[in-house]
């Protein structure tokens, strides 16, 4: 049994592997959303969010949930929390092949593939949610795993390539921020246990003095929704992490989240850093009918403190409520600088809010992910488990997965971006859109003289040209183009003065 999982987890690093240096070769053009370098860094000034080069700047982009940190649901099951999936699945396949799945979901479920089309929407930060498990065991308490660093270095490699920040959320803190499945708790939780309170302010000094010089880093998220039954306790956890972060690492925005699960400030009468913003997370169904007033809350707060905010979740809506949370969001008397959508990936289930990436189930995994959340549901055989498993890891793939046109349209950051026109040099401006595109690919343009539009396949080849004169609009029709990254170049007087890449879904 081992050995048949064993074999599949090597087919899958081979494949993972080639992926992985396919994707790196086309990435050296990426078409830029985040302007970063390794000397300065995003920070906040007054209630404002700026790059390292001091610019205004909106940090638009999308939650990588269910990979570095798991919740059932996001795999098509309920609402459990990751210990108990594990040990479920340990239970039924054994300790190696257990291991051997966590180890291929950390490398498959999400990949360079992913950032590549995050970027191509225009995205320009991806929040990365995590397990302090994928750095430290429990049992074995501040010593920090070889593995995790390889993971988280390989996640922020990513963004470089594409362009797009990352911002590290830790999800669940040693023995869990709160009672919830979404913090991973341990019997006794964070606030119970002195320990667990230290290990947390160690293990943020670990990250920052490891990424303390990579520009490519927006921030750290220190605790997501945080739930302490005394809310003076958070302060002096964040004060302290703060302080451990501050030893090693004076670059990084700090992100810091309300008590009761982000939603509640009031705790905070200054400021926890002079170089932080505060995250608030935004879910309808827990809110009013009036959703205004809750932003007119977090207004408020930005105006009275000097601190900037930001939503880092908001979504899992129907497409009426996205649509109208979005608008908000990007209504500039709010204040808010920008937000992330939760999430990015996950399993198609019948009832479930409509997805941005959908995941293909089977029947083996299906009935495998309905008993790791519920033991009562009819078990799995350990085979039928190990079919599900790789059905999954294959499905999650980018490649493989759906890719919702609808909720793009909605929330992609190429919307956002792309409001007023792109600035290029030599007298040319212009936008470039919809970014993935389906059926047709829109090209405006405004330049004082002549310019060549051209599109190029991955391989370099050239497919089509077309010369720009005054104002241009082209509408290209997708019609034989096959799905995959193609580049443009607009060249006036053989002056390159834009240039990018595209994705055809």
């Amino acid at each position: 049994m081992d050995g048949y999982f064993s074999y599949i987890h090597l087919e899958m690093k081979k494949f993972i592997l080639h992926t992985f240096q396919f994707t790196l070769l086309l990435s050296a053009n990426a078409f830029s959303q985040a302007e970063w370098n390794n000397t300065s860094f995003v920070h906040s000034d007054g209630d404002l969010i700026k790059d390292g080069a001091g610019n205004t700047i909106r940090l638009e982009g999308v939650n990588l949930g269910g990979w570095l940190m798991w919740e059932a649901w996001i795999w098509g099951g309920g609402f459990t929390q990751e210990k108990t999936m594990y040990d479920r699945i340990e239970t039924k396949i054994g300790p190696v092949a257990a291991a051997d799945f966590q180890t291929d979901v950390y490398w498959n479920y999400i990949n360079e593939k992913d950032l590549d089309v995050i970027s191509g929407a225009c995205f320009n930060i991806v929040r990365i949610p995590f397990n302090h498990t994928i750095l430290e065991d429990d049992a074995n308490p501040f010593v920090y795993k070889d593995s995790g660093w390889e993971i988280l270095d390989s996640a922020i490699s990513w963004c470089e390539r594409n362009d797009v920040y990352a911002l590290l959320d830790l999800h669940s803190a040693p023995g869990g921020q709160s009672n919830s499945f979404t913090a991973d708790p341990d019997a006794t939780n964070l606030w119970e246990d002195p320990l667990n309170q230290t290990r947390t302010a160690a293990l943020w000094k670990a990250i920052a003095n490891r990424y303390k010089n990579r520009g490519i880093v927006a921030g750290y998220d220190l605790l997501n929704e945080p739930n302490a039954p005394n809310s003076g306790d958070l302060v002096l956890l964040y004060e302290r992490i703060a302080d451990s972060i501050r030893t090693v690492d004076n670059n990084h925005m700090l992100f810091i989240e309300g008590n009761t699960f982000a939603t509640d400030f009031s705790m905070f009468s200054t400021a926890i850093d002079p170089n932080m913003v505060y995250e608030f997370h935004f879910y309808t169904w827990f809110m009013g009918a009036d959703f205004t007033a809750e932003l007119q809350a977090f207004t408020d707060l930005t105006t009275s403190s000097g601190i900037p905010i930001w939503c880092g979740e908001w979504g899992e809506n129907d497409y009426t409520d996205l649509e109208t949370t979005v608008a908000l969001f990007r209504n500039d008397s709010y204040k808010i600088r920008g937000s992330a959508i939760w999430t990015w990936k996950k399993v198609k289930k019948a009832g479930q809010e409509p997805f941005y990436n959908g995941v293909d189930s089977t029947a083996d995994w299906n009935k495998s992910i309905k008993w790791i959340s519920n033991i009562l549901a009819p078990s799995p055989t350990p085979v039928e488990m190990q079919n599900g498993m790789v059905s999954f890891l294959l499905n999650s793939d980018q490649v493989y997965s759906t890719f919702n046109n609808t909720m793009n349209d909605l929330v992609k950051g190429c919307a956002w971006l792309s409001s007023t026109p792109a600035e290029f040099h030599s007298g040319v401006e212009g936008t470039v859109y919809p970014n993935p595109f389906y059926d047709e690919l829109n090209l405006g343009f405004s330049t004082t003289g002549f310019a060549v539009f051209q599109l190029y396949d991955a391989s370099g080849k050239l497919i089509h040209s077309e010369v720009l004169q005054g104002s241009s609009q082209i509408n290209l029709q997708r019609n034989s183009l096959a799905p995959g990254l193609y580049f443009y170049r607009i060249s006036d007087a053989e002056i390159v003065v834009a240039e990018g890449k595209l994705i055809a879904r």
